[in-house]
């Protein structure tokens, strides 16, 4: 996946003129899923709806498709089990940022990083139906058109689920916000200022995607200066699914 170094693209132009959604067509009362591909795209993604969420009262359950080693990969500094353990400290750090005191189910997928494709899903849907975690009111998930395929993954995942549990689906636009693409009709905005704070340290706490923590691999991820700002403070992207 390519990186953008500026936050700009059809979908933001979009959202200039559309409208803010509330927390309670997001996530009616009850037990919310979140989808993410990645540590971080829980906080990049949806930082704040996650945290107004808890704040009003829902069962939040995260379900992380991979441990998000694949962000730099050729590093010998941080090799894979270390990468692991330090995307794994950084979302712990991030949740407890985003809310503090408040109790979140993880769901570990410990898939592949990169490597997911659409046959994962149903296998991934399966694990949850064995564990007893697919029944919820409402399910949040990465854009299906976010260009990375554990972006994609997660989307088809989150509508097999919803299909299940007929429950309200929306996604959550990460990569897919910049860049040219077709835009939705239902597209929403979420931002919530009693949360605007943590999502930013909710995202500093992601020291190895934003710093030069690990600085022994050219080809690895670090967000750009511009991009962190957007995600910072930017309104949340959302399209209505279902």
């Amino acid at each position: 996946m390519s990186v953008p170094t500026l936050p700009e693209g059809s979908v933001l132009r979009a959202a200039q003129s559309v409208r803010h959604v509330s927390l309670e067509a997001l996530a009616p009362p009850g037990r919310l899923l979140i989808i993410a591909p990645h540590p971080d795209d829980e906080t990049l993604g949806c930082g704040m709806a996650l945290a107004a969420a808890l704040a009003g009262g829902r069962e939040v359950t995260i379900l992380l498709l991979t441990d998000g080693e694949g962000s730099h990969p050729n590093s010998r500094k941080f090799g894979t089990a270390r990468r692991v353990a330090a995307r794994a400290a950084e979302f712990e750090n991030a949740l407890t940022a985003l809310a503090p005191d408040k109790s979140i189910r993880v769901v570990r997928a410990h898939l592949p990083d990169g490597k997911t494709t659409d046959e994962s899903a149903p296998q991934i849907v399966d694990r949850l139906l064995e564990r007893r975690c697919a029944n919820f009111e409402s399910i949040w998930s990465t854009w299906v058109e976010d260009p990375h395929c554990d972006h994609r993954t997660a989307a088809i995942v989150a509508r097999m689920l919803s299909d299940l549990s007929n429950a309200a689906l929306w996604s959550f636009a990460v990569w897919g916000r910049f860049g040219e693409r077709p835009v939705p009709d239902r597209l929403g905005m979420f931002f919530d200022s009693r949360f605007h704070r943590a999502k930013r340290d909710a995202m500093d706490a992601y020291v190895s995607q934003m710093t030069d923590l690990i600085d022994d691999d050219p080809a690895g991820f670090k967000m750009p200066p511009a991009l962190f700002e957007h995600f910072a403070s930017h309104p949340e992207v959302f399209f209505y699914e279902r």
